[in-house]
């Protein structure tokens, strides 16, 4: 696969995964376990969520490109700088559909979208030889240094998050939980699958 067209698949995938963190914030039943880990930071030092971001990313990147620099490419820092972006541009035709306001199985038929969303888009960019998603660049580095499983890996990477920024005061819920308990799990099974297909 050529170099623009993993760019185009990296751009592609980092927009599933805004869709999938919009979902979780527009239905309100608990973030991610980054965004959980990053609204305690917030309220705990004052910091915005956008700062508190940018040094936690740079400090995964960082310690990706340490542990295991091979994960780390062009494409990691693309989905690093338009993920932002992405989000800007997806809130501003999921916001209007106002759904926090609709009925609770809804809201969680979105939470398993956002999901679903979550999980195509990583393992798409664990496709990319180019790098793939700062996060999974360092669990992967993690998961060279002590041989466990990605599902393993992940899930201890979901629920630290989700630890620390419950502790510190972040807002979790329903949506937060199930993150935590099946985001690693489902994008391994949807990697199987995608690695079987090719």
């Amino acid at each position: 696969m050529g170099l623009r067209k993993e760019i185009l698949f990296c751009l592609s995938a980092t927009f599933c995964v805004a869709i999938g963190v919009c979902l979780y914030t527009e239905c309100q039943l608990g973030a991610d376990s980054v965004t959980v880990f990053l609204d305690g930071m917030n309220k705990t030092t004052g910091l915005s969520i956008s700062l508190i971001d940018q040094i936690l990313v740079i400090i995964m990147f960082i310690s990706a490109y340490f542990m295991n620099k091979c994960n780390i490419g062009v494409c990691t820092i693309i989905h690093t700088v338009t993920i932002g972006i992405f989000i800007t541009f997806a809130s501003s035709f999921i916001t209007p559909l106002e759904l926090a306001k609709q009925s609770f199985l809804v809201r969680c038929l979105c939470i398993i979208l956002a999901q679903l969303c979550f999980a195509f888009g990583f393992t798409l960019m664990q496709k990319l030889s180019s790098g793939m998603a700062t996060a999974d660049a360092f669990i992967y580095g993690i998961i060279e240094k002590t041989h466990l499983s990605y599902v393993k890996i992940h899930f201890i990477f979901d629920a630290t998050y989700f630890i620390l920024g419950y502790l510190l005061g972040g807002v979790i819920g329903i949506g937060s939980i199930t993150y935590v308990l099946t985001s690693g799990w489902l994008t391994f099974q949807i990697k199987k699958r995608i690695d079987t297909i090719i």
